[in-house]
């Protein structure tokens, strides 16, 4: 802390352009511009005052007066602006205002000379000197305003600044988390192979999958969330984790809907569900069990047929009256089954029309019958022929893919 630097004064204008220097070098220019064009209007009015002056040493005085004010505060914010010139210029403005202080003197004492040999004594050249030294002051007062107003814009663009700041960090510490929660999952068995992963459409997706197993049994589930923000995401995160809880305690998959129905009606609001699909693989009996509470069939391939397995319910979180059952169906060695989300399916044609799901479905006959390899292979090669075929930047919605394979 010094005398010209601390809480109550400052030399410095760190508070009023913090909040630009992480901006893009075209965003900075504009700054520059907009404060050339600002401070051109009390220039301008200076001009004005002084070209009323009839002597003309003292109109060129005053002329002077206002350039050099434009051009200092100017040429601050311009050094603000980037960091290299900035640093500079805080550390060596002291090398450039003295000299400043001196030339001033220096014009001050020039002019009270001339004055002193002209030996002016009638009313009308000390009509123009008073006039000359009400202008001065004007025009430092006009361009403080100017400068004052354009500080507390930048003062409360930094205030937005800091809150976009801490937003986007909470954004992006979420974004870590959700990574790790859906990081890509392999499982493989004597019994079967799997592998799991989730594409999100943005920061935070509202997608989530379980692939986990116990002594006896394969779970896996694919579970979506309306909707795509903030709130979506952190649902996401609290359904993964009370659906990796529940399976601990039971190995019923519409029981475990049943329960996270409940959590989401208590947890959430009315405008946002979830879609889910819970499948458990039996390693002792050879049989699946599927529950699913609004969400799209599994598809079963077995001995060259795809079967459509799907239980009617409602999504979670839509009404403490849902009731969800379950099915339960043989296996075979060789059989696949894959899990998904309407992201792979709502893909866009060569006109960004929306595809019908038999596209989606197409393209994993095709893959499945060509392919022989592990599963996470299989899957790899049905997101890239998806993605090759969807005309979007993106997946426009999250996109979730498991594939299992029993041997």
């Amino acid at each position: 802390m010094s005398l010209l630097n601390n809480k109550y004064i400052s030399i410095y204008r760190d508070l009023d352009f913090e909040a630009f220097y992480d901006a893009d070098r075209s965003a900075r220019k504009k700054i520059i511009v907009a404060h050339l064009l600002i401070l051109l209007v009390p220039l301008v009015f200076t001009f004005f005052m002084f070209f009323q002056v009839e002597i003309e040493f003292l109109r060129w005085t005053g002329f002077g007066f206002g350039v050099m004010l434009y051009t200092i505060m100017n040429s601050e914010t311009a050094a603000y602006m980037f960091p290299e010139s900035r640093e500079v210029y805080k550390k060596r403005m002291g090398y450039i205002y003295i000299p400043l202080v001196i030339i001033m003197g220096y014009v001050g004492y020039s002019v009270g000379y001339e004055l002193g040999q002209m030996g002016f004594t009638d009313e009308e050249f000390y009509g123009d000197f008073y006039y000359t030294l009400f202008g001065i002051v004007f025009s430092v007062a006009l361009f403080g305003f100017c400068q004052f107003g354009i500080a507390q814009v930048t003062r409360a663009a930094k205030s937005i600044w800091y809150d976009k700041a801490e937003v986007e960090a909470d954004l992006r510490f979420a974004t870590e988390v959700q990574e790790r929660i859906l990081s890509d999952r392999i499982i493989e068995n004597d019994f079967a192979e799997g592998w799991g992963t989730s594409v999100p459409a943005s920061e935070l997706g509202g997608d989530y999958f379980e692939l986990s197993e116990s002594a006896d049994s394969l779970y896996a589930s694919i579970g979506d969330i309306s909707g795509h923000s903030f709130g979506a995401g952190l649902l996401m995160t609290t359904c993964k984790s009370a659906l990796h809880t529940h399976l601990q305690y039971t190995n019923d998959p519409a029981d475990v809907l049943s329960k996270l129905n409940m959590m989401m009606l208590e947890q959430s609001d009315k405008s946002m569900f979830a879609t889910m699909a819970l499948l458990r693989l039996d390693k002792a009996s050879s049989e699946v069990t599927l529950s699913s509470a609004g969400h799209l069939p599994v598809l079963h391939f077995s001995e060259g047929k795809l079967h459509h397995r799907y239980v009617k319910a409602p999504g979670l979180g839509m009404s403490k009256r849902a009731r969800y059952e379950n099915i339960t169906f043989p296996v075979k060695s060789g059989d696949l089954f894959l899990i998904y989300s309407d992201g792979l399916i709502e893909t866009r044609d060569e006109n960004g029309k929306i595809r019908a799901p038999e596209f989606f479905e197409d393209i994993v006959t095709k893959s499945a019958g060509e392919h022989s390899g592990t599963a996470k292979e299989l899957g790899q090669l049905i997101l890239e022929r998806v993605q090759e075929s969807d005309h979007s930047e993106r997946f426009e919605d999250d996109a979730t893919l498991i594939a299992i394979h029993i041997k």
